[in-house]
């Protein structure tokens, strides 16, 4: 009997869609693929296979064509954003390309198909004047979350590293080999795609918050968490983050005119504008105590995507 397992697409139609998606999702696993990847392409593969059975076309791999990807993909576009439907692209490029290597499909149906067209959509920016109210904001406070969300932010700023990096950082301090803050030399390991690590620095004020940060998170009933950043119930979430900024969001966006929701660009050297940045969401008004809610998006080029927390 047939057990669907984590990750692998949940099709009921018949052909030999179904089996061959569990199949790939257990490639990708075995391929150590992020799991963000992998639902990604599983929810690719899921997609196409209900399209496809819901109009009546094959749910045999060996039987399905460039014509049937091709609506599929039209479908998608017409439904959702751009960058939704070429992600849906990627996953199944990747699901048909497996195919061929494991000898299932001679052709992929895709080998000569390109990736719909995703345009470019110019981000709202935060200006070096809202950005330092919203460093005030945090930093003014003392209590714990006000602690916690100035470091983020700082660390968001100093390093341009993407919110999943920052989000995984450890704080193990009696271990080194599992901690990867080192506030005396200033310096973080991060965990970026494709598991790789690296080590990004920080300035002095970032290690100031940290530190502040630090000292008060020993004193916390979460102190032994591995996790550095942590919240009520243990390892922050955005998840957390997001009822957070929801339940407050309101009230503080008003006291400001607006909800900061915005992006940040900082210079690099040489006088070129960063392809670093930080999505932020203020949950607080500038002046008023702050607990702020942080994501984080990759920066495309000169520009930076703002990305809500959560997405």
């Amino acid at each position: 009997m047939h057990q669907t397992t984590s990750g692998a697409a949940d099709l009921s139609a018949p052909g030999d869609l179904s089996s061959n998606a569990a199949s790939f999702a257990r490639y990708l696993r075995a391929a150590n693929v992020a799991p963000a990847t992998l639902k990604t392409y599983a929810e690719a593969v899921r997609t196409v296979g209900r399209f496809l059975a819901e109009r009546g076309m094959p749910t045999d791999v060996a039987v399905i064509t460039r014509e049937h990807v091709e609506a599929f993909i039209t479908d998608q576009l017409e439904r959702w954003r751009p960058a939704t439907a070429a992600n849906r692209y990627r996953g199944l490029q990747r699901f048909f390309a497996w195919l061929v290597e494991e000898g299932e499909i001679r052709i992929s149906p895709m080998a000569r198909m390109k990736p719909p067209h995703v345009p470019d959509e110019p981000p709202p920016i935060l200006r070096d004047e809202e950005l330092r109210r919203l460093l005030a904001t945090c930093e003014r406070g003392t209590s714990f979350e006000d602690r916690r969300d100035a470091a983020l932010i700082r660390v968001f700023i100093d390093t341009g590293a993407r919110r999943a990096e920052v989000a995984g950082l450890r704080y193990v301090p009696a271990d080194e080999t599992s901690n990867d803050v080192d506030l005396d030399r200033g310096i973080l390991r991060v965990l970026g795609k494709g598991r790789r690590e690296r080590v990004v620095a920080i300035g002095a004020k970032t290690v100031r918050s940290l530190d502040r940060y630090v000292r008060m998170r020993q004193r916390s009933t979460h102190a032994e968490v591995p996790w550095l950043w942590v919240g009520r119930k243990g390892r922050l979430t955005t998840a957390e983050s997001r009822r957070s900024s929801e339940s407050e969001g309101g009230r503080r966006g008003s006291a400001t005119g607006s909800t900061l929701i915005c992006c940040v660009t900082r210079s690099h050297t040489a006088g070129s504008r960063a392809a670093a940045a930080r999505a932020i969401s203020c949950g607080s008004p500038v002046g008023g105590a702050a607990r702020c809610s942080i994501a984080m998006a990759r920066a495309r080029r000169a520009s930076v995507p703002w990305l809500p927390i959560g997405g």
